[in-house]
């Protein structure tokens, strides 16, 4: 049983290296290589955004700039999710079984688009996914060898929203006809809600507690519930259209559970979403 923990684990590792290494990289960008990230724009004139020429690469190259504010957006996150778990269910599981809080912490996987309507405000479009399992054993029975009674419990979510972000500074300003140059950090609050499709199953044995008799089952969970999360992050200018973003939200969801768990009250989605990832403008 230790071998297959560690297979599962294993996973979770690898893609935490990569996050790792994707902020690594975003911010060797930023510090390290200065001429690569777009400059403040109250330090450009517009006779300084418009010439370029041999006499510019002795001091440096001057910001990038682009021909028009951008109107859309496209880009993707990945990060963790810190769940509450607070509902009647999670309280029986982590009791009963070898399960945590912590053991339902997951990776986020998210999408994002959406529309600039105004300086300071953006429509953002996102699609989030996550899933977990993990393998656990009852507390306080063995069956008649002695040896522990085992299941698999898995928990994932697809939430699907529509939200607004408010950008603390505007994204970039025009300078003169042609030239349009982005700020370098865009701290933002967001705002949204939806619809979420989740899933809480469980398979493996159980213990009658009536009869302490052992069974097999497969109890399960899933479908549609509203959702909403409020936010907040910072967009980081890298390079003309792309960006660094670190993102949080902290999401709201309780879904009445299905007919294999009746008897518990709603089930506990809540939780924060802390999240990393690029954006391309256009």
């Amino acid at each position: 049983m230790i071998d297959m923990l560690k297979d599962h684990r294993s996973t979770g590792n690898f893609l935490g290296r990569c996050l790792l290494k994707m902020i690594s990289l975003a911010l060797v960008l930023l510090f390290l290589h200065p001429d690569l990230v777009a400059a403040d724009p109250s330090a450009a004139s517009p006779a300084s955004a418009q010439s370029s020429g041999p006499d510019d690469q002795g001091r440096g190259r001057e910001a990038d700039f682009l021909f028009s504010a951008p109107k859309g957006f496209l880009g993707f996150r990945i990060g963790r999710f810190f769940p509450r778990a607070e509902s009647e269910l999670f309280d029986m599981v982590m009791s009963e079984l070898t399960l945590e809080k912590n053991d339902f912490r997951a990776w986020d996987f998210g999408f994002d688009g959406g529309a600039d309507f105004h300086e300071r405000l953006e429509l953002v479009v996102s699609m989030d996914y996550l899933s977990r399992t993990k393998l656990s054993e009852f507390r306080d029975y063995v069956d008649e060898q002695d040896l522990p009674i085992i299941q698999e419990t898995n928990y994932a979510q697809l939430p699907l929203t529509a939200g607004l972000k408010f950008l603390l500074i505007p994204r970039g300003r025009q300078v003169g006809q042609y030239a349009w140059l982005p700020s370098r950090f865009i701290p933002y609050l967001s705002a949204g809600a939806g619809v979420m499709w989740y899933r809480f199953e469980q398979e493996g044995d159980f213990v009658d507690f009536d009869t302490l008799e052992i069974f097999y089952a497969k109890l399960r969970s899933s479908g549609w519930t509203p959702t909403g999360y409020l936010g907040g992050g910072i967009d980081i200018n890298v390079f003309k259209y792309a960006y660094l973003v670190l993102d949080l939200r902290y999401s709201w969801a309780k879904p009445e559970l299905g007919r294999d768990f009746v008897g518990f009250d709603n089930l506990d989605m809540t939780g924060l979403r802390a999240t990393a990832g690029l954006q391309w403008h256009f």
